[in-house]
């Protein structure tokens, strides 16, 4: 006994111990790295940037994300993507700019801003930018972005994937029909499918319809970008897209989509040529995160003004009171509590003079989006408020939009979807004749048992639960037709639960303006009379301790959501299979929209 409690004692010791050295080494991290000089840019330095994978709005300052998922010291956000290249443009120091791209999972919006950031650069600055890749090779958003470069390599060997864009859509009908499970859906407007996963094996009719005009938009993009660039027609464009797919890189340089096939060596010459250097002179690069540490005023810009534009991020499914993430992605999510920390530390901040909403949401409650719909009422009545719409803001999305004075969209974001859902699972037969599960109850009450999933719903049930979600489709539509100065009936003309783009969407009238940040940021400054201002960003930024309570969990649903394949399908299924447990109006979007 006494061996045990001395074998008990000395694992507590040493694991004690391991906890005590790797809270020593992460504060000694936090330290080295909060506590580095600012870069001394060398005179001409070319700067190198790095797009790969997702490109996420704002870069995590987080250091557990920088040291366990930092990815390469060229990578950047959308947000250090735009400040750099202000830098850079006015920066003696820096030449050029050197960007790689490879295979870019960013949606649509996040590249069009990436890439308008790209032309202004070239022509406020005239300073170059050179686009390469790597081996892993160039897909369509990779060529896209870097096609507004002034040069396009690529090394030998390397792959391009050009085939085109396709949607898939999963279907889970004939899996809940084999395992005896229905499930109960109850929308409001023709086009709101987000319950035909669960019904259907395939595509509505409508759900194809709104789908194809908005990829008609990102396909129009793209094939315009190409024919641009090489001065292809548009139908050449769309033939070689539908060709027998090639890979090799060298075919589509013959059809001058890639400028030169070139090693790295030879390219870095080439830029050294450009630079007026010899072959055996050094070629100085400054990598995208080591230049985020340049100053505006190292760099030769101005002082930022004091007073200052606030921009909320909003990031994430929309829902009722819970900090949880939720499985569309990595997002925190949106909710009523977290939403107002932001909007209310922007309200009280005297040098914020306007503020913009900048929302990546595909919805979620009714009831919360009408909450933070009514915060931002609210918030109106102290300072101008603008919405920016990002690669998504549909449904929930679109209704805390519509709050705002002023509605930007890009031309291929996900917007509309103005509808509503209920869903309710029924698995008696799963529970009964497939498990052989028994029930009894005593119900004190006709209908206390409404919800219970070992049941399917009466007549008269359904029909409570069809009043609900009528009347929530009934409160939309009300609130779009303030917000748009439209009457119920013409918004009902273009809702029904039906997804736009965003330039159909300024077409009909559900936004004002087409448009990335920066424009929405321009209307804000000029409601609150600004000929110069500062961006301020909120949620702010955790500090380390904060950051240092709250990572373990985040970190191992990162793991999770990173590594497990359909991780957040199956966790989306989930979520709506407890939610259904109790009666709930959906304002969501039909499907997790995603190019291939």
């Amino acid at each position: 006994m006494i061996d045990f409690i001395k074998q008990v004692f000395a694992s507590a010791i040493g694991f004690i111990m391991v906890f005590v050295l790797f809270f020593f080494f992460l504060f000694i991290l936090f330290v080295a790295t909060s506590s580095d000089p600012e870069p001394k840019v060398s005179p001409n330095t070319v700067l190198f940037m790095k797009a790969s994978g997702a490109i996420p709005e704002r870069m995590s300052s987080d250091p557990f994300e920088q040291l366990f998922f930092g990815g390469s010291p060229g990578d950047f956000s959308v947000r250090s993507f735009e400040q750099n290249l202000r830098k850079a443009a006015a920066d003696d120091n820096i030449k050029g700019i050197l960007l790689e791209v490879d295979f870019v999972t960013a949606s649509w919006p996040t590249l069009q801003q990436l890439r308008r950031a790209m032309l202004n650069f070239r022509e406020d600055s005239g300073k170059f930018i050179y686009a390469t890749t790597n081996d892993l090779g160039l897909n369509e958003q990779g060529f896209y972005l870097a096609s507004a470069a002034d040069s396009i390599f690529a090394p030998p060997m390397s792959i391009m994937q050009f085939d085109g864009f396709v949607l898939e859509g999963m279907f889970l009908k004939s899996m809940l029909d084999e395992i005896g499970v229905k499930a109960e859906v109850i929308h409001q407007g023709a086009y709101k499918s987000a319950g035909d996963m669960f019904q259907r094996t395939n595509f509505s009719a409508a759900d194809r319809e709104q789908l194809t005009a908005i990829f008609s938009h990102i396909t129009d993009e793209l094939e315009q970008a190409v024919a641009e660039r090489t001065g292809m027609s548009r139908a050449e464009v769309t033939a070689m897209m539908n060709q027998p797919p090639r890979l090799d890189v060298e075919y589509y340089a013959e059809r001058g989509l890639i400028d030169a096939i070139v090693f790295p060596s030879e390219l870095e010459n080439r830029i050294k040529a450009r630079l007026g250097l010899g072959e055996s002179d050094d070629l100085n690069r400054i990598a995208s995160r080591r230049y985020d540490r340049v100053s505006d005023r190292s760099a030769g810009l101005e002082r930022a003004p004091r007073e200052a534009v606030a921009v909320i991020y909003a990031n994430g499914a929309i829902m009722p009171g819970t900090d949880d993430p939720f499985p569309f992605g990595g997002e925190q999510g949106i909710n009523v509590d977290n939403f107002k920390r932001s909007l209310d530390r922007a309200l009280s901040d005297n040098n914020v003079k306007a503020i913009v909403v900048r929302i990546n949401s595909p919805g979620g409650s009714a009831a919360t989006s009408d909450a933070i719909w009514q915060l931002i009422q609210e918030a109106r009545e102290q300072k101008p408020v603008v919405a920016s719409m990002g690669a998504v803001a549909a449904s929930g999305g679109y209704y805390i939009a519509m709050a705002a004075e002023t509605i930007v969209a890009d031309r291929t974001t996900i917007t509309g979807s103005i509808g509503v859902i209920g869903i309710r699972f029924d698995a008696s037969r799963l529970l009964e004749d497939r498990i052989k599960l028994d029930f009894d109850e005593l119900r004190f009450h006709e209908n206390a048992n409404w919800f219970s999933p070992t049941r399917p719903l009466t007549g008269a049930q359904r029909d409570a639960f069809s009043f609900f979600i009528d009347d929530a489709y009934d409160k939309f539509l009300a609130r779009v037709s303030e917000s748009r100065g439209m009457s119920v009936e013409e918004i009902h003309e273009v809702a029904q639960g039906r997804v736009w783009s965003g330039e159909d969407a300024r077409n009909i009238g559900l936004i004002d303006a087409v448009g990335g940040l920066d424009l929405a940021v321009q209307f804000a400054a000029d409601k609150a009379g600004l000929e110069a201002w500062s961006i301020r960003e909120f949620p702010r930024e955790q500090s380390f301790i904060e950051t240092l309570a709250s990572r373990a969990e985040v970190s191992v649903r990162s793991v999770f959501s990173r590594n497990i394949p359909m991780y957040e399908e199956m966790s989306f299924i989930r979520h709506m299979a407890e939610t259904s447990a109790r009666p709930h109006a959906w304002a969501i979007l039909p499907w997790q929209l995603e190019v291939k």
